[in-house]
């Protein structure tokens, strides 16, 4: 079988504007894949701009607040430092459930309190649940967690419902 002949043009040869609106429109998990590409793309993704469109989208209110410390640090750092944030605190949130249900029961007082405990964070969005709590790695009751939190705080299946109804 005989290979067929290297493209003219290489990625690395792309505009750097062209580049940077292709890596703009990624999400998270993309941007970082295709910076695993080459040198050309790590920097690419690695560019302010990318993480600022990463970070505002997924927690707006906290973007704000961001901004100056984005001069010292860059985006990408702010991202990373946030998502770490998230993590520990729906971790908690995680470990306390787990803690009711290695005693084997999960009363609903339980289950509210976890609810509750996701209402007070601030600027936690549907991508957090769907990073931390949506997940075969943890249990049903868990995901149902995050379900309800996305219901009752987000309103992210309403609106989905709502948007599909106007559709038809």
């Amino acid at each position: 079988m005989e290979l067929s002949p290297a493209p003219a043009g290489r990625w690395a040869d792309l505009p750097e504007d062209i580049a940077l609106a292709v890596a703009s429109r990624l999400q998270e998990a993309d941007v970082c894949a295709l910076g695993g590409c080459s040198r050309s793309w790590r920097a690419t993704c690695d560019a302010d701009c990318v993480w600022e469109r990463l970070f505002r989208c997924r927690w707006p209110a906290a973007a704000a607040e961001a901004a100056p410390a984005s001069r010292v640090q860059g985006w990408k750092a702010l991202y990373i430092n946030q998502h770490r944030r998230m993590d520990v605190a729906i971790s908690n949130v995680v470990e306390f459930v787990g803690s009711s249900l290695n005693n084997g029961w999960l009363e609903s007082e339980c289950y509210l309190k976890a609810i509750a405990d996701l209402a007070l964070m601030d600027d936690i969005g549907f991508l957090d649940v769907k990073f931390f709590l949506f997940s075969r790695n943890h249990s049903a009751i868990i995901n149902l967690i995050g379900l309800h939190y996305s219901i009752a705080s987000l309103h992210v299946l309403l609106k989905s419902v709502r948007h599909s109804k106007l559709a038809k």
